[in-house]
This record gives C-alpha cells, structure tokens and sequence, in this order.
C-alpha cells in the first residue's frame, strides 16, 4: 500500500509541471508577506471596505484558467485546479489564507478555536455551533472523524492521505494497514458533537497547515452515492461560503453564495464564475472586454497590451515551488560530490533568469525560496542560506573542481571526454530552449558536451523513477510553508526522490535524513533553523540538487475588485473579495 504514497507524490510533480498545484499556507501566527509585492498605487484597490467605496449592485466575480476541474471528491480529487475549486464549496477546521496585508494566516474555519496541549501533541477544537452544510444540517465534530477515518482507510487510496503519515498518531500504520492498525485506531476522537481532539506522533510545528488538506465528506451521502460521490454538484456536501450552482466541465463552473454559511452576511460575493478558457490569446481576450476580472499574465507580449490599458492594475508575486536539476548520484560521474558541484556552480543563475525567463524569476542559491517560513519567520532570516554563492567563492572555477573529481574518480580528466546525457522536461519550445541553454553553459564553463534527451514529462519521470538518467529537471511546490516541506522530497529513506531514484546513499545521505528527523522533534524556531540549514548544505552544498529559480509572476485585475490580498503560501480569502462600483 505504500505505493499510494508515491502515486500521490508523483500527481503532485505533474500538477507542479503544468503550473497548476496551490499550495498549503502557513502556522497560526503571521508570517511575513513573503515577498509578493503590490505597488503601493495598487494597495487601495485590494483594499477592505471602506466609507469611501461604494459596492456594485451586482456581485459578480469572474476568472479564468486554462486547466479543467477533474472531480469534486475531495479525498480524491486534489489537483491544483480541483484544489482551487474546493476552496469555494468546502472549508476545513482551519482556513490557510492571505490576510488584508498579504501574509500567510491560520484563520478559524469550521472550528471557532483551537487549543494546543503544552507538549504540542494534543490538538482540541471547538466546532461552530451555527456551522451547517449547506442543505441545513448541522456540522459536528463527527464529520471530521468520519472524514479522516476514510481518508487513511487504504481501499479508498485518499491522494492526500500522505500528508498525516507519521503526523497524526497510528495514521501511518492504519494507512498502510501495518502493525494490526486500523482506521479506528488513528489520533482522532470525538469528545462531544462540538469538540474533536486529534492527537499526534510528535510535534508538528506546521500541522495547522496540514488541516487544510482534509477538507471534510459527509457519511450518509458517501455511503449513498459511493463511488459517484463528488462526480457531480448534487452528489457532494458543501459547507463553504460558495455552493455550486452549475458546473461544465471544460467550459465554466458557477457558483453563488451559500446561506447556510455560518458567516454568510460577511461574504459581499454573490456569484462567482470560473471560466476555462484554454488559450492565452482568448483569456487576454476576455479580460479586455470584461467578460474575466483578473488574469495571470507571463508573456511579455500579452503584459504590454494590457498594460497600456489603464482599466487594469498589476500584482507582482514570488511563487514559492523551486525548480532544480538533479543529478543521479549511481552515475560514475555524479557519485562524486566534487563532480556534482561543478555542474551545479557551471551556470549564471543572473543570466538563466535574464535570457529564459525574461527576467520573472529569481535565482536560486539555496533549495528555498526567499518567501519560505519557519514558525512565523522567515528562514532567510533566521540563517544564511545563501549556499551556492559561498561556494562560489570557495570554488570560482567549476572545471577546475570538475576536473579534480574526475581524478578522484580514476576517470579520463578531459571533461569533453565526459559522456553525459540531460533529460528534458516536455518537447515543448521552451523546455528545448532550456536545454540547448544550459549545454551551452556547461560547454563554456566545464567544456562538457552534454547531449540532450527531449522526452515528455511523464516519460521522463518514469525514467527517474528507475533511476535511468544522468540529469534531470525538477520542480516543486511544498504543501505547507517550511523548509522540511521542501527537503523531506530528498530525505533517502522516505522521500518522493529516495535513494533508489536519486540514487544518494553513504554518510551524507545518511546524515541527512537523521537531520530530518532530528528536526521535526525541534519547537524552537532558531535552532530547528539551523538544523535544516545543515541538512540542506548536504543536499545542495554536495550537489545532490543545483537549485536554478523560482518564477515571479504577474496578475492583471480591473480597478473595480477590492479585497483582493495574495501570497503564495496560502489561498485566496474569497469572503474578502468585493466589487466598488
């Protein structure tokens, strides 16, 4: 059963690939706003409410993207677009949302509040005593216990049941059926119709986060609709500030609010559309004519025409999913660190961000973005991450430490001897062009001459999956905002790229995943900083990975919405959004 952990992850890597995973925010407490940026002529518009502001009679909000929503089981179907879909009809015990200055927050959800045992195992909330599904019937704390007990039965291969592994107490076990657990036997209990406890393996700093992964099923509709349960609008339970009111597949959902809310008068929206709209042209398109309020635009071309309309406004944001190369560490050649290192210092982040990215990206010195938190902080804050530019300056000539590897390795140290293949992501104009880029750098910093292997993403992951490949490009966005999110992917042991794919084992591999687990028994935040900081100086300062960017983006909205706050850590807080008049 341990398979459905992989497939899960392996989903995962496909959404990120598309551009299409919304990731997980953050803990209770703000975090900084992570670097998205609104200009300061733009914090009006995305402003609350104000005595100044008048609302429109009609609203309506209306979007647009290029992906179609899958299913709406939510134990289920949880890709990015299903996800961002779910967020309007369901809502968990905790909302993982961006806050009116654009910080990542817990907010209270179906739970009006939450204590916290002083050992940080025991979680106890309290549910609303006016929440309700949307047909009228009352929320208890049973809905959630029904709702995680199917979630970690293995019949059901939940994709997000993952996330509580080794989390939430027996979750594992009773997942993989191991040990004579059963999902009755997992951390979460009933204490009254209004209050659920839910009790864990070991501290999670980031659990809270997590929570917004199991948004809730109701039992009589699951056991009567089955294996149809979520294929359509009437045949799942909504209990979120929206509800569904018509839904075709690859062309528009709708939604309009839910009375039964339990803080429906505070929801200004009263329809929602999302429209998929498969072509960029027609989505800029659709904006222009207003029959959209807001788009994502990454093509300069596009940008500048919308950008001499002064209708709109643009919101810059930093994603928060690095992309990296890996290297195959069972390779004669990238079995050694020296080797590995020189590839990973063999090219100008600057001048990759410059030349294919237009300039929306930043370069990538550590695994982690700069909007990455610890427990309210910022990581880049709490230590010097900053790996690959120290190293640079310890090693300024890559060939030099290439060469030295390859003598290490009784290899012939002329590197155009080397005999090294780069898988590429997509047969795509643009993963074609990062290739050829990046063996042109290689040529004229380490005079290697890579070869080039152009094959679709799933065909290229199914060769990493067999640890069949000298190169590969790679990419992820964490389900929650913490260093351990991202760098438990490489963890030897239990990681999406174990050792059987990233072919990493000895010492330092070793090492690296105690670190880890040292990691997650660590509350201070300073300390479990640094912790993570010396795993991720094995990961990337031995060149297991070479971190490359993390992409920026721009949003293009008219002037009418309001309360319109991002980050890229958390969902959009829809209750906020208006339209002025």
């Amino acid at each position: 059963m341990k398979n459905l952990k992989k497939l899960t992850a392996i989903c995962l890597v496909a959404a990120i690939l598309t551009g299409t995973l919304v990731s997980c925010g953050s803990d209770n407490k703000n975090t900084p706003n992570s670097n998205s940026q609104i200009n300061s002529s733009n914090v009006s518009a995305g402003s609350e409410n104000s005595g100044e502001e008048k609302l429109a009679a009609e609203q309506v909000y209306s979007f647009s993207t290029g992906d179609a929503i899958i299913g709406l089981n939510p134990l289920i179907n949880t890709t990015g677009p299903d996800n961002s879909a779910a967020n309007f009809f369901l809502e968990t015990l905790v909302s993982d949302v961006a806050d009116e200055e654009n910080k990542s927050i817990i907010k209270p959800g179906i739970a009006e509040s939450w204590k916290i045992s002083d050992d940080g195992l025991v979680y106890t909330f309290k549910i609303r005593d006016n929440a309700k599904w949307s047909d009228g019937v009352d929320m208890t704390a049973n809905d959630f216990l029904f709702t995680y007990r199917t979630m970690v039965t293995p019949e059901v291969a939940s994709t997000n049941a993952w996330l509580f592994d080794g989390v939430i107490k027996n979750f594992s076990d009773a997942h993989y059926a191991e040990n004579g657990k059963t999902p009755e036997d997992i951390g979460v209990k009933v204490i009254d119709d209004k209050t659920l406890e839910i009790t864990l393996e070991k501290p999670c700093p980031y659990f809270l986060e997590l929570l917004t992964g199991a948004k809730p099923i109701r039992e009589d509709l699951w056991k009567k609709y089955g294996s149809e349960y979520g294929s359509s609008p009437d045949k799942v339970a909504m209990n979120g500030p929206f509800i569904i009111e018509s839904w075709d597949q690859n062309i528009q959902m709708t939604l309009v609010k839910n009375p039964n809310y339990w803080d429906a008068e505070n929801v200004k929206l009263e329809k929602v559309n999302r429209k998929v709209l498969k072509d960029t042209a027609t989505r800029v398109q659709a904006l222009l004519s207003g029959q959209i309020d807001i788009l994502l635009i990454n093509d300069p071309k596009w940008r500048k025409m919308v950008e001499q309309d002064d209708r709109f406004i643009k919101v810059e944001s930093v994603d928060n999913a690095p992309e990296f190369f890996s290297f195959n560490c069972s390779n004669k050649y990238f079995k050694n660190p020296k080797i590995r290192l020189a590839f990973s210092l063999g090219f100008d982040r600057e001048k990759y961000v410059k030349e294919l990215m237009h300039g929306d990206a930043d370069p990538l010195y550590s695994m982690m973005p700069s909007n990455t938190g610890v427990s309210g902080e910022l990581y880049c804050d709490l230590v010097n991450n900053e790996i690959l530019k120290e190293l640079s300056q310890k090693y300024p000539d890559p060939k030099a430490l290439l060469i030295e590897g390859l003598k290490e390795e009784g290899l012939d140290p002329d590197p155009a001897k080397m005999d090294v293949t780069y898988l590429s992501r997509g047969t795509g104009e643009i993963s074609k062009q990062t290739a050829e880029w990046m063996l042109q750098e290689w040529r004229e910093k380490l005079g290697v001459e890579v070869k080039i292997d152009m094959i679709e993403w799933n065909i290229m992951w199914d060769r990493v999956d067999q640890g069949d490949y000298d190169i590969a490009t790679a990419g992820w966005g964490p389900y929650y905002n913490d260093p351990y999110g991202l760098l438990s992917i490489y963890d030897p042991v239990e990681g999406f790229f174990d050792s059987k794919k990233s072919g990493w084992t000895g010492p330092d591999a070793d090492k690296y995943h105690e670190l880890l687990q040292k990691s997650s028994t660590i509350t201070d935040k300073k300390e479990r900083a640094e912790v993570l900081l010396e795993a991720e100086k094995l990961l990337v300062g031995t060149g297991v990975i070479a971190p490359s960017y993390v992409g920026r983006y721009s949003t293009y909205m008219t002037k009418k919405i309001g309360g319109y706050h991002e980050n890229p850590h958390s969902a959009l807080d829809y209750t906020l959004i208006y339209i002025k008049e």
